[in-house]
């Protein structure tokens, strides 16, 4: 962390940034840190290759996110959060070369650790929580825009405070960010409250096709293109599809398998108890927590779940 404050210290202009398909954790993150390092006096350049998702667009800072990068841009630094692997921050991002140093933020354990330097603390409940130590050794002000950021990260990456990363820290975090002026019922009802009609049709259909295996153990169900066509809605309204599977008594690891274009799946994984779903996902290159993991695999629904299926029987045994 030493030599992120030196690195924020000597440089002037900042990107920042984080994943592509940016969760709650991703976005706040990169938007706590942008408001830290303006209030530092660094110019600050906020960029994602997706478009803000609609559920975040209340957090403080979205309007500034763009999505394209230009060589005209050059930056001392760049700043990238919540990303496990540099792949994950896109095409875009990974074609740019405007910058000086790679700061790689995260608290993922399955992180490759890619960026010149990394502040990697996975034990930490949010990439946020890890974000907030820094602007804190760098000399910030809680403000109420980055309390209201970190107090999502919080928020979406404890599951609203019900995942076993919660713990009296991550509660005493999120009592300061209130106490600095977030607002939990604004960001419950963004992230919770606010869905459009389209996300439920979808949701009918995913529960259609919710099966158990013969053990009970674990659940899982799918998502095709077509049924985004049909309803009307988009992938990033499933953001807590993941949950619904792994509610169910006696389940200990959940699946949810998204189909996307070029014969591909996203396979989404929970687990409640021991189970170390992050293991799995490595083995089909991917990664994640614990209890919380993906991996995206080629094929057919038929194979790539024979595959999947296959590998949590083997840890489930």
């Amino acid at each position: 962390m030493n030599n992120v404050i030196a690195a924020i210290k000597r440089g002037k202009s900042f990107l920042v940034s984080s994943h592509v398909g940016p969760d709650g954790d991703a976005m706040a993150s990169m938007l706590a840190m942008g408001w830290g390092l303006e209030q530092l006096g660094k110019k600050v350049t906020y960029f994602n290759q997706d478009s803000v998702p609609e559920v975040l667009r209340f957090l403080p800072g979205s309007d500034k996110v763009i999505t394209q990068l230009t060589s005209q841009y050059s930056f001392d630094a760049a700043f990238v959060m919540d990303c496990g692997a540099f792949k994950r921050l896109g095409e875009k991002f990974g074609q740019f070369k405007g910058y000086q140093k790679l700061i790689n933020v995260d608290h993922h354990a399955s992180n490759d650790r890619y960026g010149d330097i990394n502040t990697v603390i996975d034990d930490a409940a949010s990439t946020g929580e890890v974000v907030w130590a820094i602007l804190k050794k760098a000399g910030c002000k809680l403000t109420s825009q980055i309390a209201t950021n970190i107090y999502c990260t919080l928020v979406t990456d404890t599951g609203s405070f019900r995942y076993s990363n919660t713990n009296a820290h991550t509660l005493k975090l999120a009592a300061q960010m209130v106490e600095a002026g977030a607002s939990p019922n604004l960001v419950a009802q963004n992230l919770f409250e606010s869905q459009p009609y389209e996300t439920f049709v979808l949701l009918g259909r995913l529960l259609e096709r919710l099966q158990i295996s013969k053990d009970k153990r674990y659940s899982w169900s799918v998502i095709y293109q077509k049924d985004l066509k049909e309803t009307g809605a988009s992938y990033e309204d499933t953001e807590e599809f993941i949950n619904y599977p792994r509610a169910i008594k006696g389940v200990e690891v959940a699946v949810l398998f998204k189909e996307m274009p070029q014969n591909q799946y996203k396979v989404s994984l929970r687990s409640k108890l021991d189970v170390d779903v992050s293991q799995i996902c490595a083995q089909f290159q991917g990664g994640g927590h614990k209890k919380a993991a993906a991996c995206i695999l080629k094929g057919s629904f038929e194979e790539v779940s024979k595959k999947i299926f296959s590998s949590v029987e083997k840890v489930l045994k």
